[in-house]
C-alpha cells in the first residue's frame, strides 16, 4: 500500500486486511497520523524510493513504487491495495483459499466496486472493472507505466478471476474533481506513445479510444434505462470518461502530426 498523509482513509483500508500475515506500507513522508495508524495494525513501513518521485514529493512513477513494494514483500503472494480502498470479506475468503491451496494459477483479476458518499454504485460503464491486484511473485509479473500503471506478465501464465470485489471509496469532492484530475494524466499517457506513427495513430490509437467512447456512452444509456439513477455511476463521471478519451485522441494527434511536420 502506498501512502502519503492518508490518515483520513487508511484505517478503513488496513482494517479490511488486518488478518493478512504482512501489511507493507510504502510511505512518502507522511506528517499526519498515517504512520501512527500503521503502527496500530503492526504494519511494516518502508520509505518511497526518491527515484520514483518528483522534487515536490509528488509521484513520478507509480509503477516503480509498486514494484518497490513487491520486491520488499515478505511472501510471494501479493495483494496491491490503495489507501482509499478496501477488500470485501468475501474477497478475503477467496484469497485465503488460494493461499492455502496453491495451484498453477499465479495471477488473479479482481472486479471493482465503487462506493461514493457511502452509497454503493451498482452499475457503471467501467464495471466489472477487472484489475490484476493479486499475484504470485513467481509469475515474474511487474508493474509498468508511470501512471495508469498495469501489471505485465507472460501471457502463457494461468490467470484466475475472483468473484467478489475490492472497494473504491470516493466522496462528492472526488466526483466534482474527476475530470480535472484525470486530465492531468494525459501528458504522461501521450508520452507513453511517443513512437506512434501517423499510420498507427489512425489504424490503432483512434479506433481503440473511439470504441471506448462508444462503449461508455452505450453502457451509460443502457444503465439509466434499465436501473434507478441512484444505483448508477454519477453522470458527471461518465461524461468525464468520454471527455478524457476524446482529449487523449486530440492531444496524441497534435504530437503525431507535429512530429511528421518536423520531418
Amino acid at each position: 500500500m502506498l501512502t502519503f498523509n492518508s490518515a483520513r482513509d487508511v484505517r478503513r483500508a488496513l482494517d479490511s486486511v488486518r488478518d493478512f500475515d504482512e501489511i507493507l506500507i510504502c510511505d512518502g513522508g507522511s506528517t499526519d497520523a498515517t504512520l501512527a495508524i500503521a503502527r496500530e495494525f503492526g504494519c511494516r513501513v518502508i520509505e518511497q524510493d526518491a527515484r520514483y518521485k518528483n522534487p515536490d514529493n509528488t509521484l513520478k512513477d507509480i509503477g516503480g513504487l509498486r514494484n518497490q513494494c513487491v520486491d520488499a514483500a515478505k511472501h510471494d503472494a501479493v495483494l496491491i491495495l490503495d489507501s482509499d480502498e478496501t477488500i470485501s470479506e468475501e474477497l478475503k475468503d477467496e484469497i485465503a483459499k488460494v493461499v492455502r491451496a496453491p495451484s498453477d494459477v499465479l495471477v488473479y483479476r479482481i472486479p471493482m466496486r465503487m462506493i461514493i458518499g457511502g452509497h454503493v454504485i451498482e452499475y457503471s460503464s467501467n464495471y466489472p472493472g477487472y484489475q490484476y491486484r493479486f499475484f504470485n511473485r513467481r509469475s515474474g509479473a511487474r508493474f509498468i507505466k508511470p501512471v495508469h500503471n498495469k501489471l505485465a506478465f507472460d501471457k502463457k501464465i494461468c490467470i484466475g478471476t475472483f468473484i467478489h470485489p475490492w472497494n473504491v471509496f470516493w466522496d462528492a469532492k472526488d466526483v466534482e474533481n474527476y475530470t480535472a484530475r484525470s486530465f492531468k494524466y494525459i501528458p504522461e499517457e501521450v508520452k507513453s506513445f511517443s513512437d506512434l506513427s501517423v499510420r498507427g495513430y489512425f489504424s490503432y490509437f483512434v479506433p481503440w479510444h473511439g470504441r471506448v467512447i462508444v462503449a461508455v456512452i452505450v453502457k451509460t444509456v443502457r444503465d439509466r434505462l434499465l436501473h434507478p439513477f441512484g444505483a448508477c455511476m454519477p453522470l458527471k463521471i461518465e461524461i468525464g470518461r468520454v471527455r478524457f478519451q476524446a482529449r487523449l485522441i486530440v492531444e496524441m494527434g497534435k504530437v503525431v502530426f507535429a512530429k511528421r511536420k518536423a520531418l
